[in-house]
Protein backbone atom coordinates (compact mmCIF):
# COMPACT_ATOMS: atom_id res chain seq x y z
CA UNK A 1 0.00 0.00 0.00
CA UNK A 2 1.24 3.45 -1.06
CA UNK A 3 2.02 6.12 1.76
CA UNK A 4 2.61 9.80 1.70
CA UNK A 5 5.86 10.81 3.27
CA UNK A 6 5.08 13.99 5.54
CA UNK A 7 7.31 16.90 5.08
CA UNK A 8 8.95 16.48 8.69
CA UNK A 9 9.98 12.57 8.26
CA UNK A 10 11.35 13.77 4.40
CA UNK A 11 13.65 16.52 6.29
CA UNK A 12 15.10 13.88 8.89
CA UNK A 13 15.91 11.18 6.46
CA UNK A 14 17.30 14.13 4.42
CA UNK A 15 19.29 15.39 7.18
CA UNK A 16 20.69 11.77 8.14
CA UNK A 17 21.49 11.29 4.47
CA UNK A 18 23.52 13.94 4.23
CA UNK A 19 25.94 13.24 7.16
CA UNK A 20 25.80 9.15 6.29
CA UNK A 21 27.49 10.60 2.97
CA UNK A 22 29.81 12.42 4.89
CA UNK A 23 30.55 9.87 6.93
CA UNK A 24 31.12 7.69 3.72
CA UNK A 25 33.37 10.23 1.92
CA UNK A 26 35.61 10.65 4.45
CA UNK A 27 35.90 6.48 4.87
CA UNK A 28 36.80 6.33 1.17
CA UNK A 29 38.99 9.22 0.57
CA UNK A 30 40.25 10.97 3.88
CA UNK A 31 43.61 9.53 5.25
CA UNK A 32 43.07 7.66 8.26
CA UNK A 33 44.71 9.83 11.38
CA UNK A 34 43.22 11.50 14.00
CA UNK A 35 41.71 14.32 11.90
CA UNK A 36 39.48 10.90 9.84
CA UNK A 37 38.43 9.60 13.66
CA UNK A 38 37.30 13.23 14.55
CA UNK A 39 34.95 13.81 11.31
CA UNK A 40 33.61 10.17 12.24
CA UNK A 41 32.56 11.02 15.89
CA UNK A 42 31.15 14.49 14.78
CA UNK A 43 28.84 13.09 11.97
CA UNK A 44 27.91 10.12 14.39
CA UNK A 45 27.17 13.21 17.26
CA UNK A 46 25.16 14.76 14.21
CA UNK A 47 22.96 12.01 13.25
CA UNK A 48 22.35 11.73 17.27
CA UNK A 49 21.52 15.37 17.58
CA UNK A 50 19.21 15.63 14.46
CA UNK A 51 17.17 12.33 15.81
CA UNK A 52 17.06 14.02 19.60
CA UNK A 53 15.75 17.55 17.90
CA UNK A 54 13.42 15.70 15.75
CA UNK A 55 12.40 13.18 18.10
CA UNK A 56 11.74 16.59 21.06
CA UNK A 57 9.91 19.02 18.50
CA UNK A 58 7.68 15.92 16.87
CA UNK A 59 6.42 15.79 20.35
CA UNK A 60 5.89 18.80 21.11
CA UNK A 61 3.55 19.44 17.66
CA UNK A 62 1.83 16.31 18.94
CA UNK A 63 0.97 17.21 22.00
CA UNK A 64 0.21 20.75 20.90
CA UNK A 65 -2.02 19.92 18.12
CA UNK A 66 -3.68 17.06 20.73
CA UNK A 67 -4.48 20.47 22.54
CA UNK A 68 -5.79 22.17 19.41
CA UNK A 69 -7.78 19.50 18.71
CA UNK A 70 -9.84 19.08 22.06
CA UNK A 71 -10.14 22.88 21.91
CA UNK A 72 -11.74 22.72 18.56
CA UNK A 73 -14.17 19.74 19.61
CA UNK A 74 -15.26 21.37 22.75
CA UNK A 75 -15.99 24.64 20.80
CA UNK A 76 -18.20 22.38 18.41
CA UNK A 77 -20.05 20.93 21.71
CA UNK A 78 -20.71 24.34 22.87
CA UNK A 79 -18.15 23.85 26.20
CA UNK A 80 -15.88 26.58 26.92
CA UNK A 81 -12.94 26.31 29.36
CA UNK A 82 -11.00 28.90 30.66
CA UNK A 83 -7.65 29.82 29.26
CA UNK A 84 -4.62 28.93 30.92
CA UNK A 85 -1.72 30.75 32.19
CA UNK A 86 -0.34 32.86 29.72
CA UNK A 87 3.18 31.99 27.90
CA UNK A 88 5.35 32.98 25.67
CA UNK A 89 6.11 30.02 23.53
CA UNK A 90 5.93 29.45 19.64
CA UNK A 91 2.16 27.91 20.16
CA UNK A 92 0.93 30.84 22.47
CA UNK A 93 -0.03 33.09 19.64
CA UNK A 94 -2.42 30.27 18.59
CA UNK A 95 -3.57 29.52 21.47
CA UNK A 96 -4.80 32.95 22.54
CA UNK A 97 -6.08 33.27 19.22
CA UNK A 98 -8.28 29.91 20.61
CA UNK A 99 -8.87 31.44 23.10
CA UNK A 100 -10.25 34.49 21.75
CA UNK A 101 -12.33 32.55 19.88
CA UNK A 102 -13.32 30.91 22.61
CA UNK A 103 -14.52 34.31 23.91
CA UNK A 104 -16.27 35.61 20.95
CA UNK A 105 -18.48 32.27 20.79
CA UNK A 106 -19.50 32.17 24.06
CA UNK A 107 -20.30 36.02 24.04
CA UNK A 108 -22.54 35.43 20.62
CA UNK A 109 -24.60 32.44 22.38
CA UNK A 110 -24.83 34.34 25.63
CA UNK A 111 -26.27 37.14 23.33
CA UNK A 112 -28.79 34.86 21.65
CA UNK A 113 -29.88 33.25 24.73
CA UNK A 114 -30.63 36.77 26.15
CA UNK A 115 -32.29 37.64 22.87
CA UNK A 116 -34.50 34.43 23.04
CA UNK A 117 -35.33 34.97 26.63
CA UNK A 118 -36.32 38.27 25.96
CA UNK A 119 -38.73 37.66 23.09
CA UNK A 120 -40.31 35.05 25.18
CA UNK A 121 -41.13 37.27 27.81
CA UNK A 122 -42.27 39.69 25.40
CA UNK A 123 -44.36 37.82 23.62
CA UNK A 124 -46.01 36.24 27.29
CA UNK A 125 -46.95 40.30 28.10
CA UNK A 126 -48.23 40.62 24.79
CA UNK A 127 -50.26 37.39 25.26
CA UNK A 128 -51.74 38.68 28.90
CA UNK A 129 -52.10 41.92 27.19
CA UNK A 130 -54.59 40.87 24.68
CA UNK A 131 -56.21 38.68 26.70
CA UNK A 132 -59.03 41.24 28.61
CA UNK A 133 -60.01 42.59 25.85
CA UNK A 134 -60.54 39.77 22.87
CA UNK A 135 -62.20 38.04 26.11
CA UNK A 136 -64.62 41.22 26.04
CA UNK A 137 -65.30 41.61 22.69
CA UNK A 138 -66.13 37.93 22.58
CA UNK A 139 -68.68 37.57 25.50
CA UNK A 140 -70.46 41.16 24.60
CA UNK A 141 -70.68 40.04 21.01
CA UNK A 142 -72.32 36.49 22.16
CA UNK A 143 -74.65 38.87 24.24
CA UNK A 144 -75.90 40.42 21.61
CA UNK A 145 -76.81 37.25 19.47
CA UNK A 146 -79.40 36.62 21.85
CA UNK A 147 -82.90 38.27 22.30
CA UNK A 148 -83.24 38.68 25.71
CA UNK A 149 -82.25 42.22 25.47
CA UNK A 150 -83.72 45.77 24.66
CA UNK A 151 -82.58 47.75 22.09
CA UNK A 152 -81.05 50.28 25.10
CA UNK A 153 -79.07 47.52 26.63
CA UNK A 154 -77.97 46.81 23.40
CA UNK A 155 -76.84 49.74 22.46
CA UNK A 156 -74.56 49.71 25.63
CA UNK A 157 -73.48 46.23 24.27
CA UNK A 158 -72.19 47.37 21.30
CA UNK A 159 -70.56 50.71 22.73
CA UNK A 160 -68.81 48.45 24.96
CA UNK A 161 -67.32 46.55 22.21
CA UNK A 162 -66.42 49.68 20.51
CA UNK A 163 -64.34 50.86 23.26
CA UNK A 164 -62.60 47.47 23.49
CA UNK A 165 -62.02 47.13 19.62
CA UNK A 166 -60.64 50.93 20.35
CA UNK A 167 -58.53 49.61 23.28
CA UNK A 168 -56.94 46.65 21.21
CA UNK A 169 -55.92 49.04 18.31
CA UNK A 170 -54.24 51.22 20.78
CA UNK A 171 -52.38 47.87 22.52
CA UNK A 172 -51.47 46.62 19.20
CA UNK A 173 -49.72 49.77 17.79
CA UNK A 174 -48.02 50.72 21.14
CA UNK A 175 -47.20 46.61 21.40
CA UNK A 176 -45.54 47.28 17.49
CA UNK A 177 -43.75 50.24 18.65
CA UNK A 178 -42.47 48.95 21.58
CA UNK A 179 -41.31 45.59 19.85
CA UNK A 180 -39.56 47.39 16.49
CA UNK A 181 -37.54 49.53 19.25
CA UNK A 182 -36.15 46.49 21.68
CA UNK A 183 -35.16 44.70 18.02
CA UNK A 184 -33.89 48.15 16.74
CA UNK A 185 -36.12 48.12 13.63
CA UNK A 186 -36.51 51.86 14.01
CA UNK A 187 -33.51 54.19 13.07
CA UNK A 188 -33.53 57.18 15.29
CA UNK A 189 -32.23 60.37 12.72
CA UNK A 190 -31.13 62.49 15.25
CA UNK A 191 -30.49 66.20 14.02
CA UNK A 192 -30.53 69.58 15.06
CA UNK A 193 -34.17 70.80 15.01
CA UNK A 194 -35.94 73.30 17.16
CA UNK A 195 -37.17 71.47 20.06
CA UNK A 196 -40.73 74.21 20.28
CA UNK A 197 -41.91 72.42 17.52
CA UNK A 198 -41.84 69.37 18.98
CA UNK A 199 -42.91 69.94 21.98
CA UNK A 200 -45.88 72.15 20.02
CA UNK A 201 -46.92 69.12 18.07
CA UNK A 202 -46.71 66.77 21.54
CA UNK A 203 -49.33 69.04 23.45
CA UNK A 204 -51.54 69.73 20.46
CA UNK A 205 -52.68 66.02 20.80
CA UNK A 206 -53.61 65.92 24.45
CA UNK A 207 -55.19 69.44 23.97
CA UNK A 208 -58.29 68.36 23.53
CA UNK A 209 -58.41 66.19 26.48
CA UNK A 210 -56.82 68.80 28.77
CA UNK A 211 -59.93 71.07 26.90
CA UNK A 212 -62.62 68.72 28.71
CA UNK A 213 -61.56 68.33 31.91
CA UNK A 214 -60.94 72.46 32.17
CA UNK A 215 -56.90 71.68 32.96
CA UNK A 216 -54.83 74.18 32.19
CA UNK A 217 -51.52 73.87 29.74
CA UNK A 218 -48.42 76.22 29.16
CA UNK A 219 -45.34 75.65 27.94
CA UNK A 220 -42.13 78.44 28.27
CA UNK A 221 -40.06 77.65 25.53
CA UNK A 222 -37.46 79.54 23.34
CA UNK A 223 -38.99 79.25 19.62
CA UNK A 224 -35.24 79.35 18.58
CA UNK A 225 -33.65 76.67 21.07
CA UNK A 226 -32.47 74.06 18.54
CA UNK A 227 -31.71 70.89 19.98
CA UNK A 228 -30.43 67.92 18.87
CA UNK A 229 -33.12 64.92 18.52
CA UNK A 230 -35.58 62.83 16.55
CA UNK A 231 -38.67 65.10 16.60
CA UNK A 232 -41.13 62.53 15.21
CA UNK A 233 -40.06 59.97 18.00
CA UNK A 234 -39.18 62.48 21.03
CA UNK A 235 -42.47 64.27 20.20
CA UNK A 236 -43.72 60.64 21.38
CA UNK A 237 -41.99 60.28 24.11
CA UNK A 238 -43.31 63.99 25.09
CA UNK A 239 -46.91 62.78 24.25
CA UNK A 240 -46.68 59.71 26.37
CA UNK A 241 -45.55 62.23 29.49
CA UNK A 242 -48.16 64.37 28.83
CA UNK A 243 -51.02 62.46 28.27
CA UNK A 244 -50.29 60.25 31.24
CA UNK A 245 -50.31 63.74 32.97
CA UNK A 246 -53.63 64.75 31.49
CA UNK A 247 -55.00 61.64 32.60
CA UNK A 248 -53.86 61.43 36.40
CA UNK A 249 -54.77 64.86 36.63
CA UNK A 250 -58.02 65.76 38.03
CA UNK A 251 -60.15 68.34 36.39
CA UNK A 252 -59.00 71.72 36.82
CA UNK A 253 -55.62 71.08 37.40
CA UNK A 254 -52.88 72.31 35.61
CA UNK A 255 -49.68 71.05 33.63
CA UNK A 256 -46.81 73.09 32.63
CA UNK A 257 -43.89 72.93 30.55
CA UNK A 258 -40.61 74.38 30.53
CA UNK A 259 -37.55 74.35 28.93
CA UNK A 260 -33.92 74.74 30.35
CA UNK A 261 -30.09 75.25 28.87
CA UNK A 262 -27.99 73.43 30.64
CA UNK A 263 -23.89 73.25 30.21
CA UNK A 264 -24.38 69.66 28.25
CA UNK A 265 -27.93 69.30 28.63
CA UNK A 266 -31.22 70.61 27.43
CA UNK A 267 -33.77 70.10 30.29
CA UNK A 268 -37.51 70.05 29.53
CA UNK A 269 -39.63 69.57 32.91
CA UNK A 270 -43.26 68.67 32.15
CA UNK A 271 -45.10 69.32 35.93
CA UNK A 272 -48.78 68.47 37.24
CA UNK A 273 -51.36 68.89 39.58
CA UNK A 274 -52.35 65.28 39.39
CA UNK A 275 -52.23 62.10 41.89
CA UNK A 276 -48.48 61.96 42.44
CA UNK A 277 -45.94 59.06 42.70
CA UNK A 278 -44.92 57.38 45.25
CA UNK A 279 -40.87 57.27 45.83
CA UNK A 280 -40.86 53.30 45.64
CA UNK A 281 -42.21 53.34 42.59
CA UNK A 282 -40.18 56.04 40.69
CA UNK A 283 -38.11 53.36 38.64
CA UNK A 284 -41.27 50.91 38.55
CA UNK A 285 -43.11 53.39 36.22
CA UNK A 286 -41.01 52.73 33.74
CA UNK A 287 -41.19 49.05 33.28
CA UNK A 288 -42.92 47.41 30.71
CA UNK A 289 -46.84 46.81 31.28
CA UNK A 290 -46.42 48.48 34.68
CA UNK A 291 -49.56 50.44 36.41
CA UNK A 292 -49.92 51.02 40.12
CA UNK A 293 -52.37 50.00 42.10
CA UNK A 294 -54.22 53.29 42.26
CA UNK A 295 -54.93 53.75 38.61
CA UNK A 296 -56.12 50.72 37.85
CA UNK A 297 -59.46 52.25 36.86
CA UNK A 298 -57.88 54.36 34.03
CA UNK A 299 -57.15 53.52 30.80
CA UNK A 300 -54.25 52.16 29.35
CA UNK A 301 -51.70 49.39 29.84
CA UNK A 302 -48.54 50.56 30.95
CA UNK A 303 -46.51 51.27 28.15
CA UNK A 304 -46.03 54.64 27.27
CA UNK A 305 -43.28 55.76 29.93
CA UNK A 306 -41.23 52.55 29.18
CA UNK A 307 -41.43 53.79 25.29
CA UNK A 308 -40.52 57.20 26.66
CA UNK A 309 -37.47 56.11 28.17
CA UNK A 310 -36.58 53.90 25.54
CA UNK A 311 -36.97 57.07 22.84
CA UNK A 312 -34.65 59.41 25.03
CA UNK A 313 -31.84 57.18 26.40
CA UNK A 314 -31.33 56.06 22.91
CA UNK A 315 -30.74 59.54 22.04
CA UNK A 316 -28.32 59.68 24.42
CA UNK A 317 -30.47 61.57 27.01
CA UNK A 318 -32.53 60.11 29.89
CA UNK A 319 -35.81 61.04 32.32
CA UNK A 320 -35.71 61.96 35.70
CA UNK A 321 -39.09 61.91 38.48
CA UNK A 322 -39.79 63.92 40.95
CA UNK A 323 -43.21 63.87 42.95
CA UNK A 324 -45.52 63.84 45.58
CA UNK A 325 -48.27 62.08 46.49
CA UNK A 326 -51.64 64.09 46.18
CA UNK A 327 -49.51 66.84 44.96
CA UNK A 328 -48.06 66.20 41.58
CA UNK A 329 -45.35 65.27 39.05
CA UNK A 330 -42.62 66.33 37.46
CA UNK A 331 -40.91 64.57 34.44
CA UNK A 332 -37.45 65.83 33.55
CA UNK A 333 -36.26 64.87 30.01
CA UNK A 334 -32.40 65.59 29.45
CA UNK A 335 -31.93 65.99 25.97
CA UNK A 336 -27.97 66.29 24.89
CA UNK A 337 -26.60 69.58 23.51
CA UNK A 338 -25.92 69.87 20.12
CA UNK A 339 -21.70 70.10 20.97
CA UNK A 340 -22.21 66.79 22.82
CA UNK A 341 -23.00 65.23 19.98
CA UNK A 342 -20.03 66.09 17.78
Amino acid sequence: MNRKISADTFVMAAAIGACVLFLVATACFGERNFFTFLCYGFGVLMILMILAVYGIFRKAFLKFSDKVCRQVEELTKGNFQDPGPEEDTLTSKIEMKLDKLSDVIHSSLSTQEFQKQEVQQMVSDISHQLKTPIANITMYSSMLDSGNFSIEQRRQFAQVIENQVKKLEFLVDSLMKMSRLETSLIHLEVKPARIFDTLFQALSQVGAKAEFKEIQLSCSCDEDLVVSHDPKWTQEALFNILDNAVKYTPEGGRITVNTEVWEMFTKIDISDTGIGIAREHYEDIFKRFYREGKVHLEEGVGIGLYLSRQIITRQGGYIRVSSKEGEGTTFSVFLPNLHERK
